[in-house]
């Protein structure tokens, strides 16, 4: 998406980012690949090739008078948690990552647990969800396999036969975790109903578990949706109505206070 990740309104990154310059930080955020004022085609490239993006930006900011190269960190939120997994891994200079409503099990299986859950509260006959359900296993395999499409509508198959779904199906965060070799804070709303807040518990307890790992902290927010604003399900068909304009504050102060104790001032 674009810079400011607009949803219902809200400018949800452009809202983080004042947060934390106003903490002190130097923030960047960037217009996705294919997006805004970003050329390329979001739909032909993978989540190692956005990874490739953030480290471009860390090239930049490397260059920058104003930046101390040794305190870099990385914020992602949803699909960008794992997109900061693999640039963290592959990127020396970054020295530490948050996780924000990031999900911890594979892609294929996340979509799987985010249709069951949005048709359990549809109101479908258990013999619709089931065909629905079954519908999206066969996609799910299709993108995986490439085979499989003769029974799929043509117009499913365009959205979803792309290198980019493909590369999210794919993605195992438990395998990405094992290669990151720095501080890692995980934050999630409780109520977040896109990517359930159980995720928040898995990612914090594998970033524990690393061998030769540098620690990670969890911090779990009631009442706060997948972005972080105040609501009162949660639910997606919620972020038009939400009464509360911005995103919860409380959220910078403890990114900022995490990223002071994860970067500490080099003493002069």
């Amino acid at each position: 998406t674009d810079r400011d990740e607009t949803v219902g309104g809200i400018p949800v990154f452009g809202q983080i980012a004042s947060s934390l310059a106003d903490a002190g930080f130097v923030v960047v955020r960037y217009d996705r690949r294919g997006t805004g004022q970003s050329g390329g085609r979001p739909e032909a490239a993978t989540l190692s090739d956005f990874a490739e993006d953030v480290r471009s930006i860390v090239r930049f900011l490397r260059r920058r008078d104003d930046v101390d190269e040794d305190r870099l960190a990385i914020f992602g939120l949803g699909e960008g948690g794992w997109v900061g997994l693999l640039a963290a891994d592959r990127e020396e200079r970054v020295r530490a990552l948050v996780l924000a409503g990031a999900s911890a099990t594979k892609g294929a299986d996340l979509v799987l647990e985010q249709q069951q859950l949005m048709l359990g509260r549809s109101g479908m006959t258990e013999s619709d969800r089931q065909q629905a359900i079954e519908l999206q296993k066969k996609i799910l395999t299709a993108v995986l396999t490439g085979g499989g499409w003769a029974s799929i509508p043509p117009e499913l198959r365009r959205q979803a036969d792309t290198l980019e779904y493909r590369s999210i199906l794919e993605f195992d965060p438990i395998a990405a975790m094992r290669k990151v070799r720095l501080p890692i804070l995980v934050v999630h709303g409780e109520l977040d109903r896109q990517v359930p807040a159980h995720h928040a518990d898995e990612l914090a307890a594998l970033a524990r578990s690393r061998p030769r790992g540098t620690g990670a902290e969890i911090v779990k927010f009631p009442s706060l949706n997948h972005y972080f604003v105040p609501a009162a399900t949660g639910e997606i068909a919620e972020y038009a109505t939400l009464t509360g304009r911005a995103v919860a504050p409380e959220l910078g102060v403890v990114t900022a206070d995490w990223l002071q104790k994860a970067l500490p001032p080099r003493r002069r």
